[in-house]
């Protein structure tokens, strides 16, 4: 009997050491795994050992304003985004591009002026509004074409003067041309000279021509020289008039100022200006031998840069006819008329 209890016993224990080596350690095999995590694979909660991979987190994507965190273990993983707008316009204001918050308000439109050939078109944007303005043309003067006053496009060309591609018989300074007019005693009969301009000044006055602002003098000196037989029996009696290169129409006032000036009006720019003309006494005048001569100034006031005022020489028979001296020049530009333009 002391036998079998002593068997019994040394199999109890025994049977106790195998469940304890089964309970607490893993000889023989029997691991406990606990749950792999993102960061760690499966391990045995007695001795340790892994097996697996760690599961690696399951991120969720970052926004605006919340970071990346792991859907399983809620570790933060990284910063939120922040905002990404865009640049406010005319019509929206600043706009994240991943989340669609607004900031700010809209910049509002900044039209530039509509001009002839656009309409108002927002400096910032482009987009247009209304219509455009469309030219204002001014109708065409001697000295320009028709020009809108908008914008200063030109169109066509400035209006013919009246006298463009006539001949005309021009006086040159310093070259005496030939001249006929009517003997002083007896009217029918013709004589021969020269007239000449000896000089041509412009100024914007002296003692003689007094000064107007806007305007410029054109003064000349004129000489008349008469020799020939004819002018010795008969004398000469001149006639001169001032006219228009752009019209032909224009005339000079019959009355004279207490300064000698005689008016006159020129079509300068599409308006008409009073311009004024003066001629000063004879500097020289009579028989100098066997030569009629007189010498004399004549001057035109008109606004600066003009140059139609025309000084016209003719027969005075035209004049005789008509009885005054200051005739239009329409009424004397002959073949015979000479002509001096101020310009």
């Amino acid at each position: 009997m002391k036998r079998i209890a002593l068997w019994t016993g040394v199999g109890l224990m025994a049977a106790a050491a195998v469940a304890a080596l089964l309970l607490f350690t893993c000889v023989f095999g029997n691991h406990t795994y606990r749950a792999a995590t993102c960061t760690e694979p499966e391990a045995c909660t007695r001795c340790g050992k892994t097996r697996g991979e760690p599961l690696g987190h399951d991120e969720s994507a970052a926004a605006c304003e919340a970071p990346a965190v792991c859907r399983r273990c809620g570790a933060v993983l990284s910063a939120p985004l922040g905002h990404d707008f865009l640049p406010a316009d005319c019509e929206h204001p600043q706009i994240c591009a991943r989340c669609g918050i607004t900031r700010g308000e809209p910049l509002g439109h900044v039209f530039a002026p509509a001009t002839c050939t656009a309409p108002e078109i927002c400096t910032r944007c482009g987009i247009t509004r209304g219509e455009p303005l469309g030219h204002d043309m001014t109708a065409p003067t001697f000295q320009t074409p028709a020009i809108c006053t908008r914008c200063g496009l030109k169109d066509g060309e400035a209006l013919p003067p009246a006298l463009l591609g006539k001949a005309l018989n021009e006086l040159a300074v310093g070259v005496p041309a030939p001249y006929t007019t009517a003997g002083y005693e007896d009217r029918d009969v013709d004589v021969t000279g020269t007239v000449e301009i000896v000089d041509h000044r412009v100024i914007s006055g002296d003692e003689t021509f007094p000064a107007r602002e806007g305007y410029e003098w054109h003064v000349v000196t004129v000489r008349l020289v008469f020799s020939g037989e004819d002018a010795q029996q008969n004398g000469m009696q001149s006639a001169m008039t001032y006219g228009d290169y752009y019209r032909t129409d224009a005339e000079v006032g019959t009355t004279v100022d207490e300064n000698g000036l005689r008016p006159f009006v020129v079509e300068y720019y599409g308006t008409r200006v009073q311009c004024w003309q003066k001629t000063c006494e004879d500097e020289e005048g009579g028989w100098f031998g066997h030569e009629l001569r007189y010498t004399w100034k004549e001057g035109v006031l008109v606004p600066c840069g003009y140059d139609g005022t025309l000084l016209i020489f003719y027969h005075y028979r035209l004049a005789k006819d008509a009885d005054r001296l200051f005739l239009p020049a329409g009424k004397v530009l002959d073949e015979n008329a000479l002509v001096f333009r101020f310009r």
